[in-house]
């Protein structure tokens, strides 16, 4: 029993204490002194640290970047530091702390000084059966960003007059050529009309004993859906109830596209849905705030699609390029006639995400999946250069 004691004793062969936990109990068994020596150098304590930090990726980027303000809030490219002087426009985008919380979402935090709020203009007045919502501030004009319509209750956000662009240079034949359009300010609906505010006007038109609207084909749906399988006529009837309009195409698209004429109301990037989500796809209105475009306007990419007042050709932008002066087109109407009998211009995708898109529906039958949204228009006084334009241009 010495001799067996002496033995183990004197195998360790290192001065550091052994570790029962790191030696399995098969090496004490092991009487052989040759195979000693092999066990201590397996490395197996160094493999796990190793890959430990090789599964710790280093992070990437220059944390020196910036974001600048390209146009509109949403809308914004990397700005390497020293590429250019700094301006008023630059803002740090910082990931809200929380759970849940996705890496599209920012907390904005401008820097430069305040500047003080726009004033109202004392010279405008909205139309009786709208009031403005005070909270929501006032553009560089003066206007009220938003508006709320008495009639149905839908909030309306503001599109400043001025020149935008429409169609696109490359893609489908009925959107070509691309030219530039001035508009005068109107306001447009937030999101589509929805099936509470449609079912609401019905019984109201029921009451009055007058012409009965259809029912909106999707009517067994939740309220906050957009009322779709609604013909134009009754849109275009809503709308004149509400003391509103159907948007004219070039409305629609410029309150989609903002005035860069971006392909989605997001910009130019992929879209960022917190959920999956289809072309296509119906859901309640505002569902997705990645569907927002420059000017507060939601689900014009997607949801339903939607009627605009314009008689559809196919060959619609050709004419109105002939009318451009100067290079550009003034309050466009687009044709004055029907071209091709009953088609009425469809706004918003079926297939895709771009809202440049078109096509023309059968304003007596329309297909299920078409709703609608109003305008308001708004008249400005033109100055005398404006004056001069409209009188060449037309």
């Amino acid at each position: 029993m010495s001799f067996s004691l002496l033995f183990i004793a004197g195998c360790g062969g290192s001065s550091e204490p052994v570790k029962p936990q790191s030696q399995p109990p098969r090496q004490a068994a092991d009487s052989s002194s040759m195979r000693a020596p092999t066990l201590k150098p397996t490395a197996v304590k160094p493999a796990p640290k190793k890959t430990a930090k090789q599964t710790q990726a280093p992070l990437e980027g220059n944390p020196d970047d910036q974001f600048e303000v390209v146009d509109y809030v949403h809308n914004f490219e990397i700005q390497q530091p020293g590429s250019a002087g700094r301006t008023e426009n630059e803002f740090m985008a910082m990931l809200p702390a929380g759970p849940g919380v996705n890496s599209t979402s920012f907390t904005v935090i401008r820097s430069g000084t305040e500047t003080e709020p726009n004033q109202p203009d004392s010279a405008f007045k909205l139309p009786e059966g709208f009031t403005v919502i005070k909270e929501a501030g006032y553009s560089p004009q003066g206007l009220p960003n938003r508006i709320r319509c008495d009639g149905d209750y839908s909030e309306m956000v503001l599109v400043p007059a001025g020149v935008s662009l429409q169609g696109v240079v490359v893609g489908d034949a009925n959107a070509q050529p691309r030219f530039s359009v001035y508009q005068d300010a109107f306001y447009i609906d937030e999101h589509e009309v929805t099936l509470e505010q449609y079912r609401r006007w019905r019984s109201e038109m029921i009451a009055k004993k007058g012409k009965i609207p259809e029912p909106a084909v999707n009517d067994s749906q939740a309220a906050n859906f957009p009322a779709m399988g609604v013909s134009y006529t009754d849109a275009l009837n809503y709308s004149r109830t509400m003391n509103k309009q159907l948007p004219r195409e070039t409305q629609w698209e410029k309150a989609a596209r903002g005035e860069q004429g971006f392909p989605y109301p997001w910009g130019s990037g992929r879209p960022l849905w917190q959920v999956t989500r289809q072309p296509g796809q119906i859901d309640p209105v505002a569902s997705f705030p990645g569907d927002r475009s420059p000017y507060g306007a939601y689900d014009m990419a997607g949801n339903a699609r939607e009627w605009c007042d314009d008689w559809y050709s196919k060959n619609a932008y050709q004419a109105a390029l002939a009318l451009a002066d100067a290079g550009v087109v003034r309050d466009w109407q687009g044709p004055r006639r029907a071209v091709e009998p009953s088609m009425r211009v469809v706004r918003g995708g079926q297939k895709s995400w771009e809202v440049w898109k078109r096509t023309g529906e059968n304003m007596r039958t329309p297909p299920a999946d078409v709703g609608f949204r109003c305008v308001l228009n708004l008249k400005s006084a033109p100055t005398d250069t404006e004056k001069t334009n409209t009188d060449s241009a037309f």
